[in-house]
């Protein structure tokens, strides 16, 4: 592969290309039709006027498939916070916004619906007993099915600043409930794994910057969007189950797990 490799991922390589473009090349386990579903939602999204990077085209190099996108020279909005903490709540009032602006548009058909996926996940999450899943799918029963456009994946290191913000990497692009969508944010900003190597310092740094981004996300995405904190939480039980499937540390894994086991405890017996 010609070119310079500017980032990766666990399902993608991001190289240069050429004309002001890149090309995620994604990896041989990758099947191709989720690679066909993100080149489709990225080409609704981008039609829709939100600001992701453009998707050209579909190619084949050295036997991998991957996208060709229009080229955004700007760093992660992750490294950005990384760079400036003391910001953090002003950057987590840019996420809600960006967030709620993406769940004001209704989905396109056929890109998947959110608790389908969920349940998807549900059934395959390893550390749970049937019973716990079970309990999980009841309560996920009764949760709405919307029709809203819903990222999946929506976390600093998918937004893009380079004087303006882009969201990128829709992969996991579905119709669903915005509340749900804002749910999966919320545990993703709360409840990550602490490198292993960190110091006392460094751990409690980023334990203070993950709870002022979290709940300056909350206030304003609720304040913006009209969703209660209820509507919210209600969603955050099957949302951290799902993500148990993910390649996740150990660690990261059990703390989902005990967020799961309490939230259980406090269902009411049908």
């Amino acid at each position: 592969m010609n070119g310079k490799l500017v980032g990766e991922g666990r399902t993608a390589e991001i190289w240069e290309h050429k004309d002001q473009t890149i090309v995620k090349l994604y990896r041989e386990d990758v099947l191709e039709q989720h690679i066909i579903r993100e080149y489709a939602i990225s080409q609704f999204v981008h039609a829709q006027g939100i600001r992701t990077p453009q998707p050209l085209e579909i190619v084949t190099i050295e036997e991998r498939k991957g996208i060709v996108f229009q080229q955004i020279h700007g760093p992660t909005l992750l490294k950005v916070m990384s760079e400036k903490p003391w910001r953090t709540s002003e950057y987590a009032k840019k996420l809600a916004e960006l967030h709620n602006n993406l769940h004001k548009l209704e989905a396109g058909e056929g890109i998947g619906e959110q608790k389908e996926m969920l349940r998807s996940c549900i059934i395959k999450a390893p550390m749970l007993s049937g019973d716990e899943k079970s309990a999980i799918l009841t309560h996920l029963e009764k949760l709405p099915q919307g029709i809203h456009l819903c990222h999946g994946d929506f976390h600093p290191d998918n937004v893009l600043m380079d004087g303006q913000t882009w969201v990128i990497d829709w992969m996991t692009g579905m119709a669903g409930e915005p509340a749900g969508d804002a749910a999966r944010s919320v545990v993703m900003f709360s409840m990550g794994a602490m490198p292993p190597r960190a110091s006392l310092v460094t751990k409690l740094m980023i334990g203070i910057v993950r709870k002022r981004l979290t709940k300056g996300y909350i206030r304003e995405y609720i304040r913006l969007s009209g969703h209660s904190n209820v509507e919210i939480d209600r969603w955050i039980l099957p949302v951290a189950a799902a993500r148990l499937v993910e390649w996740l540390p150990l660690q990261e894994k059990e703390q989902l797990v005990k967020e799961i086991r309490k939230r259980l405890h406090s269902i009411p017996a049908s």
